[in-house]
């Protein structure tokens, strides 16, 4: 159900676009029937273009029907879901295999350590994103989002619990909460922002990284232009 939900988000202005044609269409077979109804002659030509008008305004009655549902679904189902958290218990390893200081030049093919970098600098928002470890791949910063955004990350810092992803207007911030999630990711999908509701203009994205306890270890902040459907 909760994919039927997201693609009738997803795709509510096609959709939209669909049924209105397939409204004209036949509201124009119930005014032409309506029409050989009143030039009929004989009485099996009424009772034809009478039946004609009960079929045409039966689709336009189903039609509207799915326009209400589509409506519905689009604007507070969908919206509903994307509040909803995704909270699972974390896994706490209990046993570990301790790390060996390697002494002398380090191998060829040794990982290098992870390193800070600014996605994007924002007078006074902290913002720690590190490559593989904390970050915000999609949306990028400073582009154009619309209608269900799928976020796309890493989330794999030590002792990490579980995260949550935010959104605030830019200027002072006021974070609201969008989704939460556990399990590590590395370049991976962290859920949807439903944003056909929001007002257009720019947004603060944040995603926390929390530990095992539920408190914030560190956070990842981009800018993303919300724009209309």
């Amino acid at each position: 159900m909760e994919y039927v939900i997201r693609f009738l988000a997803e795709f509510e202005v096609p959709i939209y676009l669909v049924l209105g044609i397939v409204a004209l269409v036949y509201l124009r077979r119930v005014l032409v029937a309506l029409e050989e109804k009143r030039t009929a002659i004989f009485r099996l030509e009424r009772e034809a273009a009478q039946r004609k008008v009960v079929a045409a305004v039966s689709v336009l009655v189903l039609v509207g029907l799915m326009t209400i549902g589509e409506f519905v679904v689009a604007t507070f189902l969908a919206g509903e879901l994307s509040q909803e958290p995704t909270f699972s218990t974390p896994t706490i390893e209990v046993l570990s295999t301790p790390t060996t200081t390697l002494t002398g030049p380090a191998p060829t093919d040794a990982t290098p350590t992870p390193t800070r970098y600014p996605q994007v600098e924002i007078e006074g928002i902290e913002s720690n994103c590190i490559n593989d470890v904390l970050e915000i791949k999609e949306p990028m910063h400073n582009t154009d989002v619309r209608g269900v955004v799928e976020i796309i990350g890493s989330v794999n810092t030590e002792n990490f619990g579980s995260y949550t992803y935010e959104y605030s207007t830019v200027g002072e911030p006021n974070w609201q909460t969008i989704a939460a999630g556990s399990g590590n990711r590395i370049d991976e999908s962290l859920g949807n922002w439903y944003t056909s509701d929001l007002t257009p203009g720019p947004y603060f994205l944040r995603l926390v990284a929390l530990d095992n306890d539920g408190v914030e270890q560190s956070a990842c902040v981009i800018i993303v232009q919300v724009v209309q459907n």
